[in-house]
């Protein structure tokens, strides 16, 4: 039988929310899948500054303390020069490639899924994670599988990495260094910090090697709780957006 682990990220910005009662455990439930372990991956915070988050999974806590380090023991070239914004701050491409591949670096198993630490599934006829590893096995050309993001489903090479599967191996293993990039972020209709970040690297792979990206249909709907209530909390009313 394939293993599957989970993987979700935090940083000091958001990492009280993953620690909040009974989160963690909401997010991994929330894709009906008997995962192999879960990986959280620290992004220059320390666990230990907050409650251990309990979770009915083996749990495997990791701390990113230098992202160049893991950046260059993955193949990508630092020298490249990638464009950064002097107005966003938020799409730091560093900070958004790192997670993925320290991840990746510690999973062992057949496939890997990843979500951000605000996205989990709202509803699902069945495990998308199921549904996924059937076509992954079936279609070599299938990079990775995601759940609806609220449209259609579709193969596309556009890429999203808030919410994921791929195989553990063949993405470790990918050439992260934007083959066939132009280097000049005007030749694409992106926004241009997205070609430095793992979507924009695992996109331009994709160009270059006929793979693509496989969406769901609409029936297995993940949400990205990225909005609080006034409590602090995650919003719930859907109805609202």
């Amino acid at each position: 039988m394939s293993t599957v682990d989970f993987c979700t990220f935090c940083y000091a910005g958001d990492a009280h929310r993953l620690h909040k009662l009974g989160q963690l455990e909401k997010q991994v439930s929330s894709n009906g899948y008997n995962f192999h372990r879960v990986i959280i991956i620290y992004q220059l915070c320390n666990p230990d500054n907050y409650e251990y988050p309990r979770c009915s999974y083996q749990t495997y806590q990791v701390t990113i303390g230098d992202i160049d380090a893991i950046l260059k023991s993955s193949g990508i070239d630092l020298n490249r020069e990638q464009y950064s914004s002097s107005i966003d701050k938020h799409h730091t491409w560093k900070q958004h490639a790192v997670n993925h591949l320290m991840a990746v670096n510690m999973s062992q198993s057949d496939y890997i899924v990843f979500a951000d630490n605000d996205c989990w599934m709202i509803k699902q006829p069945d495990s998308w994670v199921a549904r996924g590893i059937e076509i992954l096995k079936q279609n070599p050309d299938i990079f990775i599988v995601s759940p609806n993001d609220g449209e259609e489903s579709r193969l596309t090479q556009t890429i999203s990495q808030q919410m994921f599967m791929t195989r553990t191996k063949e993405f470790r293993n990918i050439d992260w260094n934007q083959p066939g990039f132009s280097g000049n972020v005007r030749d694409y209709p992106e926004m241009p910090e997205y070609h430095a970040m793992a979507e924009g690297r695992i996109h331009h792979y994709c160009k270059a090697n006929n793979k693509y990206r496989y969406v769901l249909p609409p029936d297995y709907r993940y949400w990205h709780h990225n909005r609080l209530n006034e409590e602090g909390n995650f919003e719930t009313r859907y109805d609202r957006y």
